[in-house]
């Protein structure tokens, strides 16, 4: 399994092992990104260097070098196409985190309540830290950025199955969390509204409805009407669990 959670590293049978310096793992980075496609040499050497520096052709020979004997001891020999400057990581999308991540959100849907909420914290579980921890740059940035986004994704598609379960009130502590973190998120908010008023916690579940909409009203936009009728009922200390067919596009 190759990491771009926390660590970019690869792991056998759970047993961690590095990849290089850190300009080595920069330069993974893209070709674990786009595996079975084609990179470029300048594509590599601006991740690697935030620029493309005259001597990037030649230093890079190396560091493929390199990398391509670290895939060799991990059983991974001829995985890695370098030619004319152009070079394609060859390995199944199930051996890379982020893809395995990525892979099972478009296949959860297809599968029972129960696997799919094994299936995902098993993944979630494998796709913990910081992405691309102790890596920096304007693309390093932006890649953490996605991935974050991807496994915020995966952690509410998980929240979904689990209403769905009858575990709501189980994830407060999470959800509690993901609107802390981004309080403009209606679709968090709302779940948080919902796992709180069904945990007999109707005034924090009030309180959330407030900092929202404080915080729409900071950007702009309007508070969506299935939120409002989810206040509504809450007031009314009506049930606050959605319909099944809505609780599933929440």
């Amino acid at each position: 399994m190759f990491h771009l959670y926390g660590t970019v590293e690869a792991s056998i049978d759970g047993v961690r092992i590095g990849l290089g310096t850190e300009k080595e793992r920069r330069m993974v980075v893209p070709l674990l990104l786009t595996i079975r496609r084609p990179v470029s040499y300048l594509e590599l050497a601006d991740w690697m260097w935030d620029g493309s520096p005259t001597s990037a052709p030649d230093d890079l020979g190396r560091y493929m070098g390199d990398f391509r004997t670290r895939l060799t001891q991990l059983g991974f020999r001829g995985a890695l196409v370098n030619r004319d400057r152009v070079c394609r990581l060859n390995v199944a999308s199930e051996q890379v985190d982020l893809h395995r991540l990525t892979t099972l959100l478009t296949e959860v849907d297809q599968l029972d309540d129960e696997t799919a909420a094994r299936r995902l914290r098993d993944t979630l579980t494998l796709c913990g830290g910081e992405p691309l921890a102790g890596l920096s740059g304007h693309r390093i940035d932006a890649c953490r950025q996605v991935l974050l986004e991807e496994r915020r994704r995966a952690e509410m598609t998980l929240i979904r199955v689990d209403f769905r379960l009858g575990r709501a009130a189980h994830r407060v502590p999470d959800l509690v969390r993901l609107f802390l973190d981004r309080p403009e998120d209606t679709a968090v908010a709302t779940l948080t509204m919902q796992a709180l008023a069904i945990s007999g916690r109707q005034a924090e579940a009030l309180g959330v409805y407030r900092r929202c909409c404080e915080r729409l009203v900071e950007l702009g936009m309007k508070v969506p009407p299935q939120m409002a009728d989810l206040h509504g009922r809450i007031l009314r200390d009506e049930p606050a669990i959605a319909e099944p067919e809505l609780e599933r596009h929440l």
